[in-house]
């Protein structure tokens, strides 16, 4: 997964780890069920702390964009139904 961050942006590293990853998600660029890659190793390709990694991949999991499975990584999460709205004559 090809991620581009700047030490010198205003937003926060794992913000813009966070926004990359998702918009891949939101784009059908990451699939429902696809492995992410380790924390460990995504903080090691971007030479960055793991403390970041982790902290994008938890507002991401908090946020239903990916789900977590101990010992096995973390993964895509299902896509979340847009409610419908009845009165809505579309």
């Amino acid at each position: 997964m090809q991620l581009s961050i700047s030490n010198s942006s205003d937003r926060p590293l794992y913000e813009q780890i966070y926004t990359q990853i998702k918009g891949k998600i939101m784009t059908g660029e990451l699939k429902e069920g696809e492995a992410l890659p380790t924390i460990r190793s995504l903080a090691q390709a971007l030479k960055i702390s793991v403390i970041t990694t982790a902290r994008a991949y938890s507002d991401l999991e908090k946020d239903g964009f990916i789900h977590t499975v101990t010992g096995k990584g973390s993964f895509v999460a299902k896509p979340i139904p847009t409610p419908v709205d009845p009165d809505d004559d579309d």
